[in-house]
């Protein structure tokens, strides 16, 4: 019997390491493994220029003991690296451009002044969101340092796999939702997964703002982040007070809720995570794990899986 090929989404962490893995069936998604393993402290430093590995042959033995038991055919994976790894920006763009390559470079120009490190060779990625009877276009931008992602890559080859796809935690955990929540057309999602805050605004389904934050274990300060970042939002949406707002987070305290609760007039509805929408495979038990905790790990794989409704 030939072995269905196996998709593995995998989740970096600050301090933990999540994977989640699943095989297609027709259009649809079956969740065969998921399982996480933390590292210990100091081995992965989220930053945009500087070696976020430190620990690199420890980093290497926990990827291969979170990942062998769960491949089967295939090596290459997806991967959700931390928001501080790398930078994303919401640009409006009024130059036009014929092609990828030329957009690129106009993105580069209008970031020139924006970008933390302008030393190390970047690799800019963007996806037009929109575009006006203008001409103006909106784009979504990531940028990350080539000696970042290159160390991370290398490291993933040590460990035995191939890093067929990179994204942002952020991105990851607003793909994983995206396709299985209806969030509606207007929303604001508000991600807490341990010490990475991230906060995205939909107009439309087109985010208008995207910030992220690395944060304590404090539902004080969560508070304090997300009601001192959405000062602009107030200003600019003249419907900012009925937008539904949804709050993912891994925590297991009840009080986070209520801490971001406090910032908005409307209601803050604590949203499921979208594991327990899939199918399982009989040889796995989603009970056995954190499913908030996976998100991430479940965006990043559905790269992987394009066509997949389910």
């Amino acid at each position: 019997m030939m072995l269905k090929r196996t998709y593995i989404g995998l989740d970096i962490g600050h301090d933990v390491l999540h994977a989640v893995a699943v095989q297609r069936r027709g259009k649809q998604l079956i969740l065969c493994g998921a399982n996480s393993h933390s590292l210990e402290a100091g081995t992965v430093t989220p930053g945009f220029s500087d070696s976020n590995v430190l620990k690199p042959d420890l980093f290497v033995r926990s990827v291969k003991e979170l990942l062998e038991p769960l491949m089967r055919r295939d090596n290459r994976i997806s991967i959700s690296l931390p928001d501080r790894s790398g930078n994303v920006f919401l640009l409006d763009v009024e130059t036009p451009f014929k092609n990828y390559a030329e957009g690129s470079e106009i993105v580069r120009w209008q970031l020139k002044d924006l970008l933390p490190d302008k030393t190390s060779p970047l690799i800019v990625d963007y996806q037009i969101l929109e575009e006006k009877d203008s001409g103006l276009k909106k784009l979504l931008v990531a940028v990350a340092s080539r000696d970042v992602l290159k160390h991370y890559e290398a490291l993933i080859e040590q460990a035995g796999f191939a890093a067929a796809m990179i994204d942002f935690h952020s991105l990851a955990l607003y793909n994983a939702y995206r396709s299985r929540v209806d969030l509606g057309r207007d929303f604001i999602l508000i991600g807490v997964d341990g010490c990475q805050l991230s906060i995205q605004v939909f107009v439309n389904q087109v985010p208008v703002f995207h910030r992220t934050r690395q944060v304590e274990h404090d539902p004080q300060q969560i508070f304090q982040e997300v009601n001192r970042s959405l000062v602009g939002c107030r200003k600019d949406l003249s419907n900012f007070n009925r937008i539904p707002v949804f709050l993912h987070n891994d925590w297991a305290e009840g009080e986070l809720l209520s801490a971001v609760d406090a910032v908005f007039d409307q209601t803050v509805e604590s949203v499921t995570s979208p594991m327990g929408r899939l199918i399982q495979s009989p040889q796995f038990n989603a009970d056995s794990v954190d499913v908030n905790s996976m998100v991430a790990a479940l965006g990043a794989v559905e790269q992987l899986t394009p066509g997949v409704t389910s």
